[in-house]
């Protein structure tokens, strides 16, 4: 067989294994589930909202293990763990300080490697990890503890910080200085570092990626690094870009299968009058990130209800742009990358129309969502079928090997599957033949093997998952006798 002729036979095979997808992608997303959409989960560790309260290892341990496998249970398949919360951190660095979440002393070190745990229960239950980092926002001077390990950055460069929290230590909260090189520095040397030593799936940056208010106070910045004498909104947006573009590639120079994101707010302009936040009006350009490839994907925080805002809303001076509407515009703004949308599950308004919402995501192409935060999910159980997370082909679109050498062992009831291992994967998922079309039985599995229930005449085979997500054409099939 020639080369054309082999390459002709390899077209036909994909269009074969994806004819169901493209025949669900063609239908109603409205009642349909998509066999692409990362389902995703934030996991705040931020005031103990997810976390658990306890400073117990066995306890925390148990807790995160409870998580993960609720999630999994009911079919999510991925999380976003939140790794840095106010200038500290759950894991270690000579950068910054643990926070007291994890011992109840600011600064002590855990028992064990809080990340690291998080990984291998996201491996064991077939989840993408996501490190999520907070970035500008810190707590204010007074509320920031005394650290007994590495001084936090009160103690160590309080001149990176908002003047206005220095003068008034009791401000509850403070904000990085976004246009100090020395900030953008710190933050590119502490995340790159997590890089190279998780092997997570992707880092996130929060919505905290902008200035606080149009009068944060940078005027000296301002004069000293405008060499092209753009006006201060302008170099404002331009200097945040420019460090979202120097983070992003200095991971792909480590990592080029990592998968980098921002949150950002779930306004980038206001479609309407009224009075809500602006992304784009606290200079978080989020748009220009992607159109100039600087990031995979957005997962604005679209926090609302579908819908105006109500005559009690009004009264209270809770504004309610139409999530909707929100949806629809963040949709037409993709860039040729993915759109997550960020849903707040904690909201009663919102808990009472998930369902609706996610239709409204599916309808509109968004590539999946993210509820915020776990704690609030109870209750949620949308799905029948695993999905597979949406590949991210402009990353390396080259398909891995299938599994080949596949051993079946039966043994008391159960069946033993073993393959061997592919070395560009990622993931290994495990599938029944159903008449012309396929079920996912088993996704995500980190190992090149699996035990099931031995059913006789199944048809099944695998196939393999790359670090960018692309998945390999089936394996030899697997008959059960």
């Amino acid at each position: 067989m020639s080369a054309s002729q082999r390459w002709l036979t390899y077209i036909k095979q994909w269009l074969l294994w994806l004819s169901p997808a493209l025949c669900a992608s063609a239908q109603d997303t409205t009642n349909v589930e998509p066999l692409y959409e990362l389902r995703g989960v934030w996991i705040a560790t931020a005031f103990g909202i997810d976390f658990p309260k306890s400073t117990n290892p066995d306890e925390q341990k148990r807790h995160l293990d409870s998580i993960f496998k609720d999630l999994k249970t009911r079919k999510f398949n991925a999380v976003f763990f939140q790794v840095r919360i106010r200038a500290d951190v759950v894991f270690e660095t000579e950068l910054e300080p643990y926070h007291e979440y994890l011992t109840g002393v600011y600064g002590k070190a855990p028992a064990y490697d809080v990340v690291q745990y998080a990984l291998e229960l996201s491996r064991r239950y077939g989840l993408e990890f996501h490190a999520w980092f907070n970035t500008m926002i810190l707590r204010g001077k007074n509320a920031t503890k005394k650290s007994v390990g590495v001084p936090s950055l009160w103690e160590r460069h309080p001149e990176w910080i908002d003047a206005r929290a220095v003068q008034n230590p009791n401000e509850p909260t403070a904000y990085l200085n976004p246009a100090n090189p020395n900030v953008q520095a710190h933050l590119i040397k502490l995340i790159t570092d997590f890089a190279r030593r998780y092997d997570v799936d992707g880092i996130q940056l929060d919505d905290y990626l902008r200035y606080p208010t149009p009068s944060f106070p940078d005027s000296a910045e301002f004069q000293r690094y405008n060499p092209h004498r753009l006006p201060i909104d302008e170099w404002r947006r331009a200097t945040l870009t420019r460090f979202v573009e120097a983070l992003y590639d200095s991971l792909m120079q480590i990592k080029p299968y990592l998968k980098f994101g921002v949150t950002p707010v779930g306004v980038y302009r206001r479609l309407n009058d009224e009075p809500v936040m602006e992304g784009y009006a606290l200079y978080q350009d989020s748009r220009e990130w992607t159109r100039r490839k600087a990031c995979d994907y957005l997962a604005p925080q679209i926090y609302f209800h579908i819908g105006k805002t109500t005559a009690e809303e009004t009264a209270s001076r809770q504004f309610n742009p139409d999530f909707a509407a929100l949806v629809a515009d963040w949709s037409t703004h993709k860039n040729f990358r993915h759109l997550y949308v960020g849903i707040g599950i904690y909201k009663e308004s919102v808990k009472k129309e998930w369902r609706q919402q996610l239709a409204l995501v599916r309808q509109a192409g968004a590539e999946g969502f993210i509820f915020y935060p776990y704690s609030a999910t109870a209750g949620v159980t949308a799905f029948q079928n695993y999905a597979r997370i949406p590949p991210m082909t402009w990353k390396q679109s080259t398909l891995p090997e299938a599994p080949k050498h596949i051993h079946a062992t039966a043994h008391n009831g159960m069946l033993q599957l073993t393959w061997k291992a592919q070395p560009d994967a990622r993931w290994y998922n495990l599938y029944e033949q159903q008449g012309n079309s396929q079920k996912l039985i088993r996704q995500n599995l980190s190992a090149p093997s699996v035990e099931i229930e031995k059913i006789s005449g199944q048809e099944l085979f695998l196939t393999t998952i790359d670090r960018f997500g692309n998945e390999s054409l089936p394996s030899a099939p697997i008959r059960i006798p």
